[in-house]
């Protein structure tokens, strides 16, 4: 396998430089992986795509900020692959579904089995619209053997990794043409725990697309065979405080810990000089920890999103449970950037994409470019794309499928050689 990353001049590139821009131009790439900035200019984007490579496979996503190998931009990113063996081009599946109409369990079903003889499993999501965790949940229980045994049922299923499309803030003309109408029903659901409905703010942007078609809501899983596939989740943060035990949590909101309503726990630790600081933006730097009890749930993070919103409750950007084991973790640029340099050794992967949390750029502010170098320095400068998401998707701690706020989910492919 050979692969390149293409840095865009602009949101898009006329074909002909798209073609010219091409390392092997005798041969159109199997795989166009492509990560464009959000808004008019994907659709145009994703044409110039298909008139420079109509034979090619192509899928991709909105993302605000990318990655294109040791650089940081907001003008897109393309990475090109070549297969040595014709029979390990990738399949596609697409699954569309959103929050109000989530997909039925044999369509579910359907998509766990094509991952059965996989070599690994990219998903790139619509961050929000598409039911995501949703999704996650369902393919987990599909992805267990029914022995009991994490670790071992984990094995057998190949590793899957991706991240949640993220967005751009639309104008203040956007914001008010597309301010949703406010029902009992919301305010339902918002009572109930389930997952919030977008803000205004939110909803320009996030989209996925597979070949010609822009999907406003799905799923796209790209399946791998014969391409060697790990994933390091890259963490840098450490514990701050003792655990505490979830008492009361539906969807993504906590409503008591410890006995408490959330907020008054969260007061504990975010006083200073008699006044609670600003929040959610001051918890940035001191995600929540997952501790367990159960496996799939230990060294999964969350991020605040709301506070005091619903009344007494602290809303997250990720699923939380009753019983969940929480701590605040702590982090900073250093303590991110460090382990982002100290990757695992192993085989040495032919290409890598990071899908890093919108999180992590936050709390590096003008130092978030030296993720992304430090991760391609310690590949030895490999071809690499990505994105910052708005949520990670990768493997826990036992190996279970998870859904992570605050994370860098690095995958690095290498194909397979008979």
């Amino acid at each position: 396998m050979r692969s390149q990353t293409v840095h865009l001049a602009a949101g898009h590139c006329p074909p002909e430089d798209l073609r010219a821009a091409c390392a092997e131009p005798g041969r159109d790439p199997d795989l166009v992986l492509a990560f464009l900035p959000p808004g008019d200019e994907l659709a145009p984007a994703v044409a110039a795509l298909a008139a420079a490579w109509p034979d090619s496979l192509r899928v991709g996503c909105e993302a605000v900020t990318q990655f294109a190998d040791a650089e940081m931009t907001s003008r897109g990113s393309i990475q090109l692959f070549w297969f040595d063996d014709p029979d390990h081009l990738p399949a596609v599946e697409v699954i569309e579904a959103s929050h109000q109409e989530v997909p039925a369990a044999e369509r579910i079903a359907r998509l766990a089995g094509s991952f059965a003889d996989a070599d690994g499993v990219l998903l790139l999501s619509d961050g929000l619209r598409f039911p995501a965790e949703f999704l996650l949940d369902g393919l987990r229980d599909c992805l267990v053997d029914g022995s009991g045994d994490a670790g071992n049922s984990a094995r057998r299923f190949p590793p899957v990794a991706g991240g949640l499309a993220s967005h751009r803030e639309p104008t203040s003309k956007e914001c008010r043409d597309r301010r949703p109408a406010r029902s009992a029903a919301t305010g339902d659901q918002r009572s109930r725990g389930r997952q919030a409905e977008p803000r205004p703010a939110e909803l320009a942007g996030a989209r996925v697309f597979c070949g010609d078609e822009i999907f406003p809501s799905a799923c796209v899983a790209v399946v791998f065979h014969g391409v060697e596939m790990r994933v390091e989740v890259v963490r840098g943060w450490e514990p701050a405080s003792p655990i505490y035990r979830v008492d009361r949590a539906e969807g993504n909101v906590i409503f008591e810990i410890d006995g408490q309503p959330a907020t008054d726990w969260y007061r504990r630790f975010f006083i200073a000089g008699d006044q609670l600081v600003p929040l959610p933006e001051s918890s940035y730097r001191f995600p929540l920890l997952l501790e367990g009890p159960s496996p799939e749930r230990q060294g999964l993070y969350r991020s605040m999103r709301f506070f005091d919103e619903p009344a007494g409750a602290v809303t997250f950007w990720g699923g939380v449970q009753p019983g969940d084991l929480v701590r605040l973790g702590m982090g900073n640029g250093d303590s991110l950037v460090r382990t982002a340099a100290e990757l695992p050794r192993g085989a040495a992967p032919e290409a890598a994409m990071l899908y890093s949390c919108v999180g992590r750029e936050a709390v590096l502010g003008d130092r978030a470019g030296q993720e992304v170098a430090a991760i391609h320095g310690a590949l030895g400068g490999i071809s690499l794309s990505g994105f910052f998401t708005h949520g990670e998707i990768g493997p826990t701690p036992r190996g279970r499928l998870a859904f992570y706020n605050l994370t860098a989910v690095l995958v690095l492919l290498a194909e397979a050689r008979s």
